[in-house]
């Protein structure tokens, strides 16, 4: 076989091969789009659609008065399906230019030539999902739905409307710490995260299909799963307080220069949390909430932990309050270590009770150091039996623990004990020592704080808070009274006397301690201020706690630092609560006003309209001028005589009656002052010379 031949023949194999292979593609082909395209089209869409959550509108967070604190906004997602099969070519073009129009005149985003060719560039490449516009409002995807072609509804004109939910907080940085929030970083703050699995509701489920550039598009309405609604979680929180509370928290910090600080305020009765703000500063003195520092802050409490000293001294039998103390002028030692008082001391020797009122530092610690030297086990005991040792099972829950050491401690020394006396080696958070404080308010009952009260299904209760007592008598009622005393004497005698002289009596206790550093010790120039305390002192319905961080303006004690914001929530407290304030009492004299000489009918009017009495001691005073006199209940009218040819009597009367009566009778009037007039230039019954001037002088 020559060349050609071989080469000719190589190539027709060569041919039949690929021929064949065509020819064997071809019909697997024609298998696959006769025989089994029901099969392959299943498995396509088993591949491309899938069952997807559908969001539920999470549940509402209330104030106590109904106020919305937290809620969620439904927006819509606006898209199109421009191929949609009930709309012809004639149609779409005959309406593109009026909702091209209608889309530039609300979003203004683009012009009306570039929303046409945005649409018709979408039409003509087939988009059965475009993306018209995200976040749009009720009202306005509302209205959409009327526009030329959305009117025609999702199957003929190609409108689609997917409802999202977006978190909005009404009363924005107010109390936005406590409300919290959620993320989907598993990230969970305040009663947001706190009450998230009732607040969430239940997703719902739709099927949808997967397009081009992963955009997934509903199916079909009818296979869906409806979503649950979260529940609403209603609170404590009076609106109107937590703002004076945050607005004097922030007055604060920027006024000392102090770092961060928190307030809570609550009810005595039942341990409902009214207010609670926190707030830190930055150096342009901006005021934020960064954390929760009323709840996750635990820290060394300083002079406001004294009241457990004194609680357990006066509960043990140990002191009375005129026992002698030797403060050494306000400086001792214990060990190796030096203790000195807060405010230089005039004295050697004090009284328990001016110890404790005057925040001695030397005073308390050398008490409690004497008595319990060889057993502070037994004052361990009164914290232990406060439940100081254990996390508050507060609505919000803390990530941080209190630390309240005991004698078998690894860090317990010699000095642990007079130390721990005035708040130092110890640490727990302000709700600690609120509830504390609150429980001596309370007669010695402890009542756990709570911030939610109820939780609601579409308006039907399905959890009601009560209030928890924690503990029924944290100490004797002898002992109670006691405390009370010496807390009342703090205001009065000792280091808040700047809270002495308000309209209602406080009572509480001062606090000024030195910040802990991390694991080396305590930083003398900075400071914890803070004041705790409750009122009226006489009926004591809320207790508040202050805590201010740092403050570097040169003014650190915690009655000048924290009790003007003590002082500032108090007052709102104070003044927009009517049981505080007595009743009007109404006595048998009522007193009338007094009145100008003048027109009777003038007079009579106004007296009538104010239902003042009035009447005449004669039927001669029946006069169209009179002069008045008082009774107890009603005011007399008499006689005023006047004659054309005689200058009347004005004295007593207004300016504007007088300057009638005088220039009635041809005279010019010259008034100096103000009220009733007292003296006239020309005398009473005297003959009228026409153009005179009379000079009136009037005085209040």
């Amino acid at each position: 076989m020559n060349l050609k031949k071989a080469i000719l023949l190589r190539s027709w194999i060569a041919f039949l091969l690929v021929l064949g292979f065509a020819v064997a593609i071809f019909i697997q082909i024609f298998k696959l789009q006769v025989y089994q395209s029901d099969k392959y089209k299943k498995i396509s869409l088993a591949q491309s659609t899938k069952w997807r959550s559908v969001q539920a509108s999470r549940g509402n967070i209330f104030s106590d008065d109904g106020s919305l604190l937290a809620t969620s906004i439904p927006k819509y997602e606006i898209r199109m399906d421009t191929k949609v099969d009930g709309m012809t070519n004639d149609y779409f073009f005959k309406k593109i230019d009026s909702l091209a129009l209608l889309l530039s005149i609300e979003f203004r985003d683009k012009t009306y030539p570039e929303w046409r060719q945005y649409i018709v560039a979408a039409r003509n490449r087939g988009e059965r999902y475009l993306l018209l516009k995200k976040d749009v409002d009720y009202t306005t995807a509302k209205n959409m739905g009327k526009w030329p072609i959305f009117s025609l509804g999702k199957y003929k004109g190609g409108f689609i409307k997917m409802e999202q939910f977006k978190r909005e907080i009404p009363f924005g940085e107010l109390a936005r710490r406590t409300i919290g929030y959620t993320n989907q970083s598993g990230i969970k703050i305040g009663l947001e995260g706190a009450y998230d699995s009732m607040l969430s509701g239940t997703v719902g489920k739709r099927l949808e299909q997967r397009l081009y550039g992963g955009v997934w598009k509903p199916i079909d309405d009818n296979k869906e799963i409806d979503p649950k609604n979260g529940f609403d979680v209603y609170t404590t929180i009076d609106i109107n307080i937590q703002d004076v509370a945050q607005n004097a928290l922030k007055k604060c910090l920027i006024a000392n220069q102090a770092d961060h600080g928190s307030v809570i305020l609550m009810e005595v009765k039942t341990g409902a949390v009214k207010a609670i703000a926190n707030l830190k500063r930055n150096q342009n003195n901006e005021c934020y909430e960064a954390e929760n520092y009323a709840i996750n802050e635990f820290s060394d409490p300083g002079s406001t932990f004294k009241l457990l000293s004194a609680l357990a001294l006066i509960e043990d039998g140990y002191v009375n309050l005129n026992d002698s103390i030797d403060i050494e002028w306000g400086e001792t030692k214990f060990g190796p270590l030096k203790m000195v008082d807060a405010h230089e001391s005039l004295y050697k020797y004090v009284t328990f009770q001016y110890a404790f009122e005057h925040s001695s530092n030397v005073g308390i610690a050398k008490t409690v150091q004497k008595h319990y030297k060889n057993n502070p086990d037994k004052f361990l005991a009164h914290a232990f039996n406060l439940g100081l040792h254990e996390s508050l099972d507060f609505d919000i829950k803390s990530t941080r623990f209190p630390k309240l050491k005991n004698t078998k401690d690894k860090t317990w020394s010699g000095t642990s004990l007079p130390f721990m006396s005035i708040g130092y080696e110890l640490e727990i958070s302000s709700l600690q020592i609120l509830a504390f404080y609150n429980a001596i308010a309370n007669q010695g009952e402890m009542i756990k704080p709570f911030i939610v009260k109820e939780i609601k299904d579409y308006g039907k209760s399905i959890y009601k808070n009560k209030p928890v007592i924690l503990n029924k008598k944290i100490c004797k009622p002898e002992t109670i009274k006691v405390l009370k005393q010496l807390l009342e004497g703090v205001v009065e005698n000792g280091t808040a006397t700047n809270l002495k002289a308000l309209d209602y009596k406080v009572a509480g206790k001062t606090g000024t301690a030195q910040i802990a550093t991390n694991g080396s010790g305590y930083n003398k120039s900075s400071h914890k201020a803070s004041f705790v305390g409750y009122f009226p002192a006489n009926n004591p319905q809320y207790t508040c706690i202050v805590v201010i961080n740092a403050p570097t303006a040169g003014v650190y004690y915690g009655g000048l630092v924290a009790g003007p914001v003590f002082k500032e929530v108090a007052d709102k407290v104070y003044s927009t609560n009517l049981s505080f304030h007595k009743p009007l009492v109404q006595t048998s004299l009522t007193s009338v006003p007094s009145v100008k000489n003048g027109n009777r009918t003038d007079i009579k009017n106004v007296l009538n309209q104010l239902q003042i009495s009035s009447k005449t001691l004669s039927d001669i005073a029946e006069t169209e001028w009179v002069r008045t006199n008082y009774d107890v209940k009603s005011i007399n009218l008499l006689e005023l005589k006047t004659q054309a040819d005689l200058v009347p009597n004005v004295i007593g009367m207004g300016a504007k009656d007088a300057v009638y009566l005088l220039e009635n009778r041809g005279l010019k009037v010259i008034i100096s002052g103000a009220g009733s007039v007292v003296q006239q230039s020309i005398p009473a019954q005297s003959k009228i010379i026409k153009g005179s001037t009379v000079y009136l002088k009037l005085s209040l």
